[in-house]
């Protein structure tokens, strides 16, 4: 065959060659596109998603979909958006309800706490069903693509490809060997799978399946206990979950959320005052509040208790109780070995599914009281979802509109305030139990954290802001000495490690921190062990001044040697 014969071939081949190339160009833009575009579907009904295209990783999306496409392996690819989908579908659900991208500690938590995650997306699904759609339309799509277009149409294909998904996949992962968690936190403003591959990779390697990771040592002086005289007969502590400062009416709310509390405040009984939470997690502020753990970094005291308050009760003499509409999971690190009593909802689900908090009420009521008694009491009322909290609730309550057409802000904040509303209602009866005792006797009331209700399109827990750590504290004393509330009197704000200290003394055990310092506090992120987001919190005349968030390893480095002294 004559060169003139073979050139219209050659042609041909060059010409097939083209065409196959500019499919593969051409369904690799598509495919970056679909993988990025769940974001920007999902900003057509919640402005919480603020994901925006950036340059650098419009290219990494590129290359990878340059690769599925090219590696010609329909059974691998599958796998990979099926992988990538289902981050997605954890990582938009989290943008939709906490109105911010997903981290690596939130997988930790979420798996953590399944159950309770669980529980409150079915409750919630109303508000974020179009997560469903906004990741599976583009990665149905994509994924339909991959499984029938290179049925009809010729494209290259290389195994060098599985160069590129390896480099692609493992980057994240490497990088998080060797860079710490202020590396991979994630960015309001990225793509979703951009934060995605941040915060899986950064638990795959460094959180999953393995301990937390040790801090460089704390520099505090150990604090010291010395017993002191006591008459106290009954101290008890309840904390409220999620309870937030400014929805109370007791603290100028513009509803009144609580008529007991806002008249026992009238009468003079009930002193009330601002407070500041030890965590943005109850997992995280119970632990420190019991422990009467002040300063961050210090996991001995925790594991170790040497100034447990349930300790120091038994020490004294009282006789320890522990009543909790939530799970005993709560119960890690408060100190269970020093517990006579120990009642949590799965120990009445029946009950609690019918009674709600007033279950406590009716737990109380078949308590044996010794002599004398520590309790602690901890309510699941203001928890999400807010509206199963009250909504069997046989008693009229002041109640405000939850209807499903509400937007979501106000529907959420209503049923908030409901839900405070019944809180209330359920404390009126635990106090009415408290003032059937007799003697000395104190109750302290505060929340373990705050709640965010869309401010700034944040919802939830368990960020370092003032909404999550600031909480109310209120105490009330039955046949105390006139003196008995000076110190707490004398607070602008009490925080935990204060209130702790406090209830400390009432169970006859004086507990000097060295390392305090007068008007400086600190709030801790969302893990109790290991490296962990921490704000440090000041009282001024101006008001309380929230430092940026620090990370604890890095605060700890810059410590001085010795120790704080007030």
């Amino acid at each position: 065959m004559s060169l003139v014969a073979l050139a219209p071939i050659a042609s041909s081949t060059t010409l097939s060659w083209k065409i196959s190339l500019t499919r593969l160009l051409a369904l690799s833009t598509l495919s970056a596109g679909l993988l990025m575009a769940d974001d920007f579907i999902q900003q057509l009904f919640t402005s919480a998603n603020q994901a925006e295209l950036e340059l650098r990783f419009v290219l990494v999306a590129w290359l990878f979909a340059l690769g599925l496409w090219l590696c010609g392996m329909p059974r691998l690819v599958t796998a990979l958006l099926v992988l990538l989908a289902g981050m997605q579908l954890i990582q938009l659900s989290h943008v939709s309800f906490f109105g911010e991208p997903l981290a690596a500690p939130d997988i930790a938590s979420l798996f953590a706490d399944f159950a309770e995650v669980r529980e409150t997306g079915w409750a919630s699904f109303a508000d974020h069903w179009h997560v469903l759609p906004s990741v599976l339309l583009p990665y149905g799509l994509l994924l339909g693509l991959h499984l029938w277009l290179p049925r009809h149409v010729r494209l290259p294909q290389s195994r060098w490809a599985l160069l590129i998904i390896v480099l692609v996949l493992t980057a994240k992962p490497w990088r998080a060997t060797y860079r710490d968690y202020s590396s991979f936190l994630p960015g309001p403003t990225r793509s979703g799978l951009h934060n995605s591959f941040n915060a899986f990779a950064f638990y795959a390697v460094r959180l999953a399946f393995r301990p937390a990771e040790a801090l460089p040592k704390a520099p505090f002086a150990p604090y010291r206990v010395t017993p002191v005289a006591s008459n106290a007969q009954h101290v008890w502590l309840v904390v409220a979950d999620s309870l937030r400062t400014d929805r109370l009416g007791l603290f100028g709310h513009e509803r009144g959320t609580t008529p007991t509390l806002s008249r026992l405040h009238r009468e003079g009984v009930l002193l009330a005052k601002p407070g500041i939470a030890s965590g943005v997690a109850t997992a995280v502020s119970l632990p420190n509040l019991i422990n009467l753990v002040r300063e961050p970094g210090q996991p001995d005291l925790l594991r170790q208790q040497p100034h447990n308050l349930f300790a120091l009760a038994r020490t004294s003499g009282f006789r320890t109780h522990w009543l909790s509409a939530q799970e005993s999971k709560l119960l890690s690190h408060l100190g269970s070995r020093h517990l006579d009593v120990s009642i949590t909802r799965e120990d009445y689900p029946l009950r609690f599914l019918q009674r709600h908090d007033h279950a406590l009420v009716d737990l109380l009521d078949e308590q044996q009281w010794s002599a004398r008694n520590f309790v602690v009491l901890n309510l699941r009322t203001a928890h999400l979802p807010y509206e199963e909290n009250y909504d069997q609730h046989p008693e009229p309550l002041p109640t405000w509109p939850v209807a499903a057409e509400l937007p979501r802000e106000e529907r959420q904040r209503n049923a908030y305030d409901n839900a405070i509303g019944y809180l209330d209602d359920v404390l009126a009866e635990v106090i009415a139990r408290f003032d059937q005792l007799e003697g000395e006797r104190y109750l302290l009331i505060t929340g373990d954290h705050g709640q965010l209700l869309g401010e700034a399109g944040r919802w939830g827990h368990n960020d370092l802001l003032p909404q999550v750590a600031e909480v109310p504290v209120m105490v009330l004393a039955r046949e105390a000495p006139q003196t008995a509330l000076d110190s707490l009197r004398q607070e602008q704000w009490i925080s935990h490690h204060e209130a702790g200290l406090w209830l400390a003394e009432r169970l006859g055990q004086r507990v000097d921190n060295p390392n305090r310092v007068a008007d400086e506090h600190f709030v801790q992120g969302k893990q109790l062990f290991g490296d962990n987001m921490i704000q440090r919190v000041r009282e001024t005349p101006e008001g309380l001044v929230f430092d940026e968030p620090r990370l604890l390893s890095r605060w700890l480095r810059d410590l001085d040697p010795a120790p704080s002294t007030p």
